[in-house]
């Protein structure tokens, strides 16, 4: 069933075809002062692209919005139902009044619908924001998997593997909003099942620009084995050493006596070297902002 089958998947279009109301101008808008407007309560895109808003903006400026904001009536003012980016250049660009549709509009799920759906076909929302998206409205709507799939007319499985990106740590799906990881490189990393492996493989990823391909291949491989260093050694040192060659994709050696010795990184070519450096860097910026935490 496609989007436009169902009562719930209604496009903006649709939306904006069907919100004029008795007593309004014939043109089929208001004009309404900009300080009334708030942003929508919960929108499925959270990032906005300064430089495209500063553009928006100036063409706001020489030729006006185009397109209406589509609003809901509140107890004071207006709630933004679509069109918040316009909102936001309409504010850069110094605007006293915008152009807006009111749509009556009070079933929360359908709300949530309406604002996703807009932003899907904007193709405006990356693979976090949509994942967000799709759990809000399985978690707070009792949507099912099959349910949203036939709302946002997806396959049920490609609703599931979006969604299982938010089972990654906060710091990959960053990078995965950032366009830093692909989404093939998402599923690779999926697929590792050591969360520090995990963590160093995306790490090569971004230093070493890794294909899909090779980032499958190393996600199957798992992660290296340490070699065994001869002799006997404190088990707590060999520890230490699987534990940082592991984090670092790297050999390393720890030698220690009467608590004080060496930590020796070993690299077999200046990519790997960048790469051990990129890690470490990014662990000392990470120790030090916290330190400066109150």
């Amino acid at each position: 069933m496609g989007l436009s089958d169902s009562g719930l998947g209604r496009s903006v279009s649709d939306v904006l075809a069907k919100t004029m109301r008795r007593g309004e101008p014939s043109k089929g808008y208001l004009e309404v002062d900009l300080g009334l407007i708030t942003p929508p309560r919960a929108n499925p895109r959270q990032d906005f692209d300064q430089s495209a808003l500063d553009e928006l903006a100036a063409s706001i400026r020489q030729h006006g919005i185009l397109q209406p904001i589509v609003v809901m009536k509140r107890e004071v003012g207006y709630e933004i139902l679509s069109g918040e980016r316009r909102f936001r250049a309409a504010k850069l660009a110094g605007l006293v009044k915008v152009p807006v549709v009111i749509r009556e509009e009070e079933n929360p799920q359908h709300v949530a619908e309406l604002r996703l759906i807009e932003n899907i076909q904007r193709e405006n929302l990356n693979p976090i924001e949509l994942a967000r998206a799709y759990r809000v409205l399985i978690d707070q709507h009792g949507l099912t998997h099959d349910d949203l799939a036939d709302r946002v007319n997806k396959d049920r499985s490609s609703v599931t593997n979006l969604m299982r990106l938010l089972t990654l740590d906060e710091g990959l799906q960053r990078s995965l909003a950032s366009a830093q990881l692909s989404m093939g490189h998402a599923k690779a990393l999926l697929s590792c099942v050591d969360p520090i492996w995990r963590r160093t493989l995306a790490d090569r990823i971004i230093t070493e620009g890794l294909s899909v391909r090779e980032a499958e291949r190393l996600a199957k491989d798992g992660p290296p084995k340490a070699p065994v260093a001869a002799g006997e050694r404190p088990s707590h040192v060999r520890e230490l050493e699987a534990n940082l060659f592991q984090l670092l994709g790297t050999r390393v050696k720890v030698t220690e006596r009467k608590g004080k010795g060496n930590l020796t990184l070993y690299f077999d070519g200046n990519d790997q070297f960048q790469r051990v450096v990129a890690i470490m860097t990014r662990f000392v910026k990470q120790a030090g902002s916290e330190d400066r935490k109150p």
